[in-house]
């Protein structure tokens, strides 16, 4: 049995079960209490743990002071600590942070942080653009804030961004960026926006090749400004709980046919319940009304200008590279000609000498 004693000993050095976390919960991580201030870096020991969650105590601000003593940590969870502020700053390490269900109202980042992961549902943000410097993050939920306005080119540094949540916020108006440049988010496979007041959303410029899922039901929306050939990928679409414009639906509904969206009843698409439909029901599913603001000539003709100035700047760039490759050609019609005259002289060089030839 002695052979067994090293394999134990190298077992609690390797995950750290038998003397440096004195509570674990039952999901694996170690658990540490009563934080407070003035904060005794002593309290997290030497701990080196890879999953940590502090509970039981009231941290206003989160920030350096405390990631630091943390420095091996990967994955943190730190809900209902009443936190107000978070800096996300000294977590080098850091791939996953829980800091839902607290009072934040503000947040910043330091770049290059290899979290891919954040969890700041059920808080008070109002802003959240300091977040464009977490360019690995792969999955950010922002879902139940305070958000009226945003900023959607906030999300593009974010090459990774696989899956973005913001739903249950205030938004009014989500702007796509600045003038008429294109949102380019390579991988961006679900977003939720249901249960907001979105009056109107313009996805036209929109570059979302593996968009899968778009859920903006529970809205405002009598119209989208958008054709879905922006959306090549979309299988799954929300659109129920909102005061569609009968025409516009209606042509809708037949592209999503076309499209083979997923239109039952167990989709995204969803049904309105007969109370809470005034006008008509197509296909019996959605609710529209003959008298809801159309289609606003002026936005629709500045959402295709737009994809009308992204089209034409291509034109001129496949043009630029037709020029260029014109001009190499060219140039290698000129090199093989000058590689055909000297030939043809060498040529004639051997047969002169083979003439001369006693």
């Amino acid at each position: 049995m002695w052979w067994k004693w090293p394999l134990l000993a190298f077992l609690c050095a390797s995950i750290a079960l038998c003397t440096d976390c004195p509570n674990r919960a039952s999901n694996g991580y170690c658990v540490v209490e009563n934080v407070t201030e003035p904060y005794n870096p002593a309290i997290f020991g030497s701990l080196d743990e890879r999953l940590v969650w502090i509970r039981n105590s009231t941290i206003p601000v989160f920030n350096r002071s405390l990631f630091t003593p943390l420095a091996h940590v990967e994955n943190l969870m730190i809900h209902r600590l009443q936190i107000e502020q978070l800096d996300l700053a000294g977590c080098d390490k850091l791939d996953i942070l829980f800091a839902s269900y607290n009072a934040i109202d503000r947040v910043s980042a330091d770049e290059g942080l290899p979290l891919r992961q954040l969890h700041l549902y059920q808080n008070r943000l109002t802003d959240v653009s300091a977040l464009r410097a977490l360019t690995e993050i792969e999955q950010l939920y922002l879902h139940e804030n305070l958000l009226e306005s945003l900023r959607f080119d906030t999300f593009a540094p974010m090459r990774q961004l696989k899956i973005l949540t913001l739903q249950r916020n205030r938004l009014r108006t989500i702007a796509t960026g600045t003038g008429n440049k294109p949102l380019v988010m390579p991988r961006l496979e679900q977003l939720f926006l249901q249960f907001n007041q979105l009056p109107h959303l313009d996805t036209g410029l929109w570059r979302m090749e593996r968009l899968r899922v778009l859920d903006v039901s529970h809205n405002q929306l009598a119209y989208l400004l958008t054709f879905l050939e922006e959306l090549p990928a979309l299988r799954t679409l929300g659109l129920h709980h909102n005061p569609w414009h009968c025409g516009w639906l209606f042509g809708m509904l037949e592209r999503l046919g076309a499209r083979e969206l997923d239109t039952d009843a167990d989709g995204l698409i969803g049904i309105d319940e007969e109370a809470s439909c005034p006008g008509l029901r197509l296909e019996d599913r959605l609710c529209c009304s003959e008298n809801a603001t159309s289609p606003d000539p002026v936005l629709l003709l500045v959402s295709r200008t737009g994809i009308v100035d992204e089209l034409q700047q291509q034109v001129r760039g496949a043009k630029r590279r037709v020029e260029t490759l014109e001009e190499a050609q060219r140039k290698q019609s000129h090199q093989f000609g000058e590689l055909a005259g000297r030939l043809a002289a060498i040529e004639r060089l051997c047969t002169e000498r083979s003439n001369n030839t006693p």
